[in-house]
């Protein structure tokens, strides 16, 4: 069984002015992608 990182169900813009749109698309595609691909490779 392979793992895949699922769509989040807001957009990356939707926790600003907290978390800006950019740092939430580097840490849901490249971070949490990363962790995902290493657990499949695992």
């Amino acid at each position: 069984m392979e793992n895949t990182l699922p769509n989040l169900p807001y957009t990356y813009n939707a926790l600003e002015p907290f978390i800006d749109e950019q740092t939430m698309k580097i840490h849901h595609t490249k971070h949490h992608q990363t962790y995902v691909d290493k657990l499949n490779a695992a």
